[in-house]
């Protein structure tokens, strides 16, 4: 093997433009993939597991109910006094405003009139037979409308109750605003919604005011709308500072202008190739993966933290082959020959942890694990084949020139550096045993803590910082509870038993029992065939009850015929309703019928309490109800892949230890040291995980992508030690020697990649968003432990496991003579 990496080597230096066309052939191919990019996926679609009930859900309400099943709520943000006469005439106009705009008004949900803490109000001035729209709220005196609100709290305590949930108050009980509710549907359009949204929001925050101090529409698509832009914003801003942080390290490191600029070119280099080939593997050009998810928008981040070693272990070898004398040319063939070995080892138990998302049920996951894998391999073939080959070039003009500069190991670049890791070097071979006892110990001490890590998730937190839209939602959590979103429950049953009718009459009376229903549920049902019953004229109400008394068989039953005779009465009112409620089942199908009301989001653990209520208060089989909202949908996303990306951590370890196992088992018939490179990384895991307690930080989607990350940064570190030290005890030196070599070449090297990986990455805690902040600390710390488990915890167990091997050498020796 090592023949094949010399002519590899030999290639690139004595051929270097050969090596440069074909790697303008990538480029190109590269460039032209990334034409084909397909648009962002949607997140349903891609991280959700195939088959769940959940998805499953939702196609059928798709199919069955497509005017009810993409409800959402467009929420009107009142800040004010909304019980002011004044102020509950600006929540009736701005509610208003917001429904009959031109654009949104085509996506109104009939069944759900707009409403606010001003129509509430009206209602209860006007009576119960009287008619709120003639009322004039702003033209009541306080006094007034303070006593219709204490009488309507005496006789109708179920309307005052629904007008305390529209009004926002503070921890002291006073009103500092509330909220008007717009239901909308999609109805298979959910980009031309969208636009509607921001339009709608345009135009009432420039209505004038009277009574309030500021109206806002808060809205999924002006959340997304500002999301996507904070996030392309900062994205572009922090990547430019963080590659401008890592130009400044590499300077210090380097001390030569060319190195730099070859070390970010290769990065560059690498990131349009990632992308450009997830592009060409798209739905737009092969269709091997999906169209990129927001997952994928983490690959760019992650090559940059891998990839920067590759240029820095190149260029430090480049330089310690050089010192040593002779041609450029052979200069770039032995570095490339000597680190090929070491960041290809790494390459590929890298590519391979990634590549066991594959194994798992979410396509989304899988998909950023190809596009990450091919984003390795990229980096690989740039930084051994295009850096060098440059490097090979300006360096030949140079010496034909005789003006080839000598120039310092990377290792004494960063002062105190090399002696400091000769330190630990020196005492590694002195005291192996107390480097590892105390390591076990803090080890215990991080996997205690470890167990406390929780998985909580708020939405809130991913909308960036600095917007309306997390204004609005904070607003809306401290002084409401949280958003208002609609939930559709999907019922499946047969509607001609009576049992089935009986759970449906028994559910929709808990949740309009506030002394029943979950504590997310903010309203009565809303729209569903009991509300569709109710508002039936009374004449066909008393032709239904006629009817049901007819076919009751004893006071607890009915026959099937008669329901099936009620509901042909209820469809022939009017069918297009009935229809956007029932689905007779054909085939020996079941039925389908659905519930609506609105529910507060925002809080993980209230939704996950709300989807088990919802299962206890239907008294059928389980399996006959799914209650669906965006939430519950953001909910599953994430726990999925939390959990998809917790099981494949022992997937991704086995598939390293496989991978290396093999390696050093055919090329050094030693397999035990594929276990010395990958028991440092799972204590690695340890130590952040256990950090993540410490900082307060939950297990979430983006801070489990820190497990890959740990395994492919560690695994790189704790590969290019173990190859050195045995690199040189093959040479014949001695346990300390090599030690003492290792440490102060790979190990120095080590130093300065990591502090470049590290600070490159802490930019990211400025981002808006707050879980981006968190994965950019993280990852420094994972740098930071993955350089400790490699030049402090790897060394002893190297010199450990030499000295027995030397020891039991020694004894078979002896055996011999004798």
């Amino acid at each position: 093997m090592s023949k094949l990496f010399g002519v590899y080597g030999r290639w690139v230096g004595n051929r270097p433009w050969t090596a440069l066309g074909l790697m303008l052939v990538i480029t190109v191919v590269a460039v032209f993939g990334f034409s084909r990019t397909a648009d962002t996926a949607d997140v349903q679609d891609a991280f959700l597991p195939s088959g769940s009930e959940l998805v499953t859900a939702i196609d059928k309400l798709g199919e069955s109910f497509p005017a009810s099943a993409e409800l959402e709520a467009v929420q009107v943000v009142l800040r004010g006094d909304v019980l002011s006469p004044a102020g509950a005439a600006d929540s009736i106009a701005a509610t208003e405003t917001v429904a009959a705009h031109a654009d949104l008004s085509n996506y109104l949900f009939a069944p759900r009139p707009p409403v606010s803490p001003g129509h509430v109000l009206a209602a209860m001035v006007a009576g119960p037979n009287g008619d709120p729209r003639s009322v004039d709220v702003a033209a009541m005196s306080q006094d007034d409308l303070d006593a219709v609100i204490a009488a309507a709290t005496a006789a109708d305590p179920e309307l005052a109750g629904f007008l305390d949930e529209l009004v926002a108050r503070d921890g002291d009980g006073t009103v500092v605003g509330g909220i008007g509710i717009v239901t909308v549907n999609a109805g298979g359009d959910p980009d031309g919604l969208a636009e509607a949204q921001l339009a709608a929001d345009e135009s009432v925050q420039a209505m004038p005011l009277g009574g309030l101090d500021s109206v806002r529409a808060a809205s999924g698509g002006k959340s997304d709308q500002e999301s996507d832009d904070s996030s392309q914003a900062s994205m572009m801003l922090l990547m430019g500072v963080a590659f401008l942080v890592i130009a400044i390290l590499l300077t210090l490191f380097y001390r030569q202008v060319s190195d730099v600029l070859l070390s970010m070119g290769g990065l560059i280099l690498t990131i349009l190739w990632a992308l450009g080939f997830q592009g060409l593997l798209g739905p737009n050009g092969l269709g091997v993966i999906g169209a990129p998810s927001v997952l994928g928008q983490m690959v760019p981040v992650m090559l940059i933290g891998l990839c920067v070693d590759y240029g820095i272990q190149g260029t430090s070898r480049y330089r310690e082959v050089r010192s040593e004398g002779g041609a450029a040319a052979d200069g770039i063939a032995k570095s490339v020959a000597g680190v090929m070995l070491p960041l290809g080892l790494a390459g590929v138990t890298t590519i391979v942890s990634f590549l066991t998302n594959l194994l798992g049920d979410i396509s989304g996951l899988g998909d950023f694990g190809v596009v990450a894998a091919v984003g390795v391999l990229s980096g690989l073939t740039v930084f051994l084949t295009a850096v060098p080959a440059v490097r090979a070039i300006l360096d030949r003009r140079g010496e034909a020139k005789g003006r080839l500069p000598q120039l310092r190991p990377i290792d004494q670049a960063i002062p105190g550096a090399g002696t400091l890791v000769r330190a630990v070097g020196g005492a590694t071979v002195r005291r192996p045993a107390v480097i590892l006892v105390a390591t076990g110990v803090v080890t215990v001490i991080f996997m205690a803590l470890s167990t406390q890590l929780g998985t909580e998730f708020n939405s809130n937190d991913f909308i960036p910082d600095g917007t309306q839209s997390k204004e609005d939602a904070l607003f809306m959590s401290e002084n409401l509870g949280g958003n208002t979103e609609p939930v559709t429950v999907l019922v499946e049953a047969d509607l001609s038993d009576d049992r089935t009718l009986r759970n449906l009459l028994d559910f929709s009376n808990a949740i309009e029992d506030s002394s029943q229903r979950p504590a997310a549920v903010s309203s009565d049902i809303t729209n569903s065939l009991g509300v569709y019953v109710q508002n039936l004229p009374p004449e066909l109400q008393a032709e239904i009850g006629a009817e049901l008394a007819l076919g009751q068989v004893n006071p607890l039953s009915l026959d099937g015929a008669t329901i099936d005779r009620v509901l042909g009465i209820m469809r022939d009112h009017n069918p297009a309703q009935f229809d956007s409620l029932v689905a007779f089942g054909e085939g020996g199908a079941d039925d389908r019928t659905i519930l609506q009301f609105n529910a507060l989001t925002g809080d993980a653990d209230r939704t996950r309490e709300l989807f088990a209520d919802v299962d206890g208060l239907w008294f059928g089989d389980d399996s006959e109800i799914t209650p669906v909202a965006t939430e519950i949908t953001s909910l599953e996303v994430t726990d999925s892949l939390t959990e998809s990306q917790a099981s494949s951590i022992l997937f991704t370890i086995i598939a390293a230890l496989i991978v290396l196992i093999l390696f050093f088992w055919i090329t050094e018939f030693r397999p035990m040291l594929a276990v010395l490179s990958v028991l440092p990384i799972l204590l690695v895991l340890v130590w952040v995980l256990g950090t993540m307690v410490l900082l307060g930080y939950s297990y979430n989607v983006i801070t489990a992508l820190i497990t890959a990350l740990s395994i492919g940064i560690g695994v790189d570190y704790t590969i290019h030690v173990t190859h050195r030290f045995i690199e040189e005890v093959d040479h014949g030196k001695s346990i300390g020697e090599a030690i003492n070599i290792t440490m102060g070449t790979t190990g120095g090297a080590l130093i300065g990649s990591a502090l470049t990986t590290a600070l490159g990455f802490m930019v990211l805690v400025f981002s808006p968003i707050a879980p981006m902040g968190q994965f950019g600390l993280l990852t420094a710390i994972t740098v930071t432990y993955s350089l400790i488990a490699a030049v402090v915890v790897l060394p002893p167990m190297l010199v450990t496991w030499a000295a027995y091997h030397q020891w039991r050498k020694n004894n078979m020796g002896e055996l011999e003579s004798a």
